[in-house]
């Protein structure tokens, strides 16, 4: 059976010198985010530049990580269907090459304008009749156009092949609320680099978020922390290696940028962002701040 729990990472997609591709690199950051205590791997994400991706480029990410780590740890391909068509053709695939279960954020024409909870409802009843996969909600209404909001995601989650929702609005009261209405019947997990410890705290059971390529170990350690109920131990992970680390995301304004910079640094070849993203110049000050929060990393990941 399926179960989300824990630090599940969304894998940067790593290109090579003619933007293609490097089969070899994404197994070296899988390997390196399993090696850390990573619990799932999420392929295609936002932070894997998903949207970014060909057809045939997306499956050769899934076909080579499902195809390496089948069996061993769970694996979830993003999708972001433009159709209803195109969402069922990806999630069919997921489910021939083997995936655990598949994410979803529609960003759909047919959806339009105000995107009426019927329609967004009717898209996910259309997709889980016709895929045999958990299906996990993707709440980025930025990037999809709609609000998942508590309402809806009650109504949503009596389609049965949905089993939890990314929340990644920041807002981490709509944690308590949708597991407090819908007695615990969709899995909560926290889809933001800021507020883990609160939404660990409230009951939310996995986090996924970019920095977990780049500081798994402290990422890690902030889940466990939480889960023995540490709460001093958590608080200075925060404050000391995710909110520092949230801060250079922030001000560098270039997420895949800073990530791929940063694992980088880590003996890892990600690659540079994929046109129009722009990698991150490495200066000397950005390089300190880096090797700083690796250090507390280190320190208090022990």
């Amino acid at each position: 059976m399926f179960k989300l729990h824990g630090m599940i990472v969304p894998l940067v997609t790593p290109f090579n010198s003619r933007d293609a591709i490097d089969e070899e690199a994404l197994i070296s950051v899988a390997e390196r985010a399993r090696s850390h205590g990573g619990s799932g791997l999420m392929l295609t994400a936002l932070t894997g530049e998903g949207t970014l991706l060909t057809a045939n480029e997306i499956e050769t990410v899934w076909r080579t990580v499902i195809h390496r780590y089948c069996g061993e740890t769970p694996i979830i391909p993003a999708i972001f269907p433009t159709t209803t068509v195109e969402a069922i053709r990806l999630g069919t695939r997921a489910a021939s090459l083997g995936a655990s279960a598949i994410m979803v954020a529609a960003i759909m024409p047919e959806l339009y304008g105000r995107r009426a909870h019927e329609h967004v409802l009717r898209f996910f009843q259309t997709l889980c009749a016709a895929v045999p996969l958990p299906v996990v909600l993707f709440n980025y209404p930025s990037v999809a156009g709609y609000d998942l909001t508590p309402d809806l995601v009650l109504q949503l989650a009596e389609i049965g092949n949905i089993c939890a929702i990314k929340e990644s609005t920041g807002d981490s009261r709509r944690v308590s609320e949708i597991l407090y209405r819908s007695q615990g019947r969709i899995k909560i997990i926290c889809g933001a680099p800021d507020v883990a410890l609160e939404s660990l705290a409230l009951g939310s059971q996995a986090w996924i978020t970019a920095i977990t390529n780049v500081i798994p170990a402290g990422c890690k350690a902030l889940i466990d922390a939480m889960q023995t109920g540490d709460l001093a131990r958590a608080r200075e992970l925060n404050y000391r290696v995710i909110r520092p680390m949230y801060d250079l995301l922030r001000e560098s304004n270039n997420t895949i940028g800073t990530i791929k910079a940063g694992l980088v640094l880590r003996g890892i070849k990600a690659g540079a962002p994929r046109p129009p993203g722009l990698p991150l110049p490495m200066v000397r000050k950005l390089q300190t701040a880096f090797e700083d929060i690796f250090s507390v990393e280190a320190e208090l990941s022990s």
